[in-house]
């Protein structure tokens, strides 16, 4: 299996990255019947080249890219909605049905506390983009 991080030198996609490491190696012996061939790490630092690569090859997406503290607001909306937009194109570019795994945040309920915040605004939109991808192409979305 080929797997996609996106966000993959954040804190969550390190910690991702380095455990599929383990499985791809051997070293981590508890999921027999998982076999890693690659990992592709995309990041802020990684190139379209590089997304276009990962996403004609890829069998799972783990997408934890995201904004969560920008020098302004309106990044928040470029990030979180705008990568989504880009890596879903990208896949869909090559036709490939990959599983994508959402990271998800409470505040894209829009309730609570935070609840009307831009970010909790971009979240709910780089959501909703994933659940019509689903729709429109059968790709499983999972969601935590």
């Amino acid at each position: 299996m080929n797997v996609l991080v996106t966000g993959a030198k954040g804190m969550v996609g390190t910690a991702l990255c380095n455990n599929l490491k383990t499985l791809q190696d051997g070293r981590n012996k508890t999921r027999p019947d998982i076999h890693i061939e690659q990992i592709y790490e995309y990041d802020l630092g990684s190139t379209p080249k590089q997304l276009d690569e990962y996403c004609k090859n890829c069998d799972f997406v783990f997408n934890l890219a995201g904004v969560n503290r920008p020098q302004n607001n309106d990044e928040f909306m470029k990030g979180n909605f705008g990568f989504a937009s880009t890596l879903l194109e990208t896949l869909k570019k090559y036709n490939n049905k990959a599983t994508i795994m959402l990271s998800s945040s409470i505040q894209a309920t829009l309730i609570g506390r935070y609840g009307q915040s831009d970010y909790g605004k971009s979240k709910l939109a780089g959501e909703e983009l994933f659940f019509d991808y689903s729709k429109e192409t059968g790709v499983s979305i999972l969601h935590v």
